[in-house]
C-alpha cells in the first residue's frame, strides 16, 4: 500500500478510501488489457497501453488521459529533469519555474503562463503524487497529437504517459488521484470548467 504521506486524505468529495475504492474496479479490469475508465465529477479518466515510435523500434507506455473544456490557453509539459533538459538550458530554452525550490530541482515544467504554473503546483498533494513516480511525462495540451483524433474546439486534455506497462495497483491508483487533483485544481485557477466535455475516450 502507498505510503500515507503520498495519498491526499480526500479526492474531491470522497475520502481517499472511497476515491481507491472505485479506482480499484477500473484498475483490476486495465491489468487484464480492457482499457481503465474512471468517472470523477463530470470528467472522464482513462487508463490504457500505448505503442510509441522509439528510434528503429517501439516502446509500450503507460497512458492517462482526461479530457476537460478550458478557460483560456493555458498549456504545460512537465518531466523530471534530465541531460536532454541540461543541454536545452545551456542553448537557452525557457522553461517556468513552480516556486516550489526541491521540486524545481527535480522537475523541469514547460508552459506559456508563469503565473499559472506557479499556481498550478502550489498544491503540496500534486507535487507529492508527482514526486512518488519514477518516471513521468505530464502535459495539458489542445489536441491528441499529429497521429490520433482532434478534440472539439475548447475541449483540451490531461495527458500523463510512463514508460512500460505498470502494473503496480498503488503506483496506479495514485495517477488516477493526481489527475483528479489536476482537474479540480485546474478549475480552481480558472484554466478549466467542470462540465463535463462531451468527449468519449
Amino acid at each position: 500500500m502507498a505510503s500515507i504521506e503520498e495519498v491526499p486524505e480526500r479526492v474531491g468529495d470522497e475520502s481517499w478510501e472511497e476515491f481507491r475504492g472505485r479506482v480499484d474496479a477500473a484498475v483490476a479490469g486495465y491489468l487484464r488489457g480492457v482499457p481503465a475508465r474512471v468517472r470523477y465529477r463530470n470528467w472522464c479518466m482513462m487508463l490504457d497501453t500505448n505503442v510509441v515510435p522509439a528510434g528503429a523500434a517501439a516502446a509500450v507506455v503507460t497512458r492517462m488521459r482526461a479530457p476537460y473544456y478550458a478557460r483560456g490557453a493555458f498549456r504545460f509539459k512537465l518531466q523530471r529533469r534530465d541531460l536532454l533538459d541540461a543541454l536545452a538550458r545551456r542553448f537557452g530554452i525557457h522553461t517556468s519555474e513552480t516556486g516550489q525550490t526541491d521540486f524545481d530541482r527535480e522537475f523541469v515544467v514547460r508552459s506559456n503562463d508563469e503565473e499559472r504554473v506557479r499556481l498550478l503546483f502550489e498544491d503540496p498533494a500534486i507535487r507529492r503524487l508527482i514526486k512518488s513516480q519514477p518516471a513521468i511525462n505530464l502535459e495539458a495540451r489542445g489536441d491528441d497529437g499529429p497521429f490520433g483524433a482532434s478534440l472539439p474546439e475548447g475541449v483540451c486534455e490531461i495527458v500523463l504517459r510512463a514508460p512500460g506497462f505498470l502494473t503496480d495497483a498503488a503506483q496506479l491508483r495514485k495517477l488516477f488521484a493526481l489527475i483528479a487533483l489536476i482537474l479540480d485544481r485546474l478549475c480552481a485557477i480558472d484554466s478549466a470548467s467542470a462540465d463535463e466535455p462531451g468527449v468519449s475516450l
